[in-house]
């Protein structure tokens, strides 16, 4: 019986690091989502041209990145793309 609460402890506290550890990984935004809050500066919810002239990196890959091509990055281009810097998000689901 001793035996079956510690299992039970052990259980419990590897559930309770789990979940601690899952929950601190969903409230750090994605990287798409700090390059929209950094870059947006008119805040319309996209990232044209001439906001993203103060990202190198991101200006590089612009045309790239811009699937429907309509000169601006929505949230979901800069989240569907491996070119987005710091996008690991993407790497990590192919």
């Amino acid at each position: 019986m001793k035996q079956l609460h510690t299992i039970l402890l052990g259980l419990c506290v590897v559930y309770a690091l789990n979940t601690e550890a899952t929950a601190q990984v969903q409230t750090q935004p994605s990287a798409a989502a700090v390059l929209m809050n950094k870059l947006d500066i008119d805040k319309d919810g996209v990232i044209s041209l001439k906001e993203a002239v103060r990202h190198t990196e991101l200006l590089r890959n612009f045309g790239l990145i811009d699937e429907n091509e309509d000169g601006k990055l929505s949230l979901s281009e800069l989240a569907n793309s491996k070119l987005t810097p710091n996008n690991t998000d993407v790497a990590a689901k192919q």
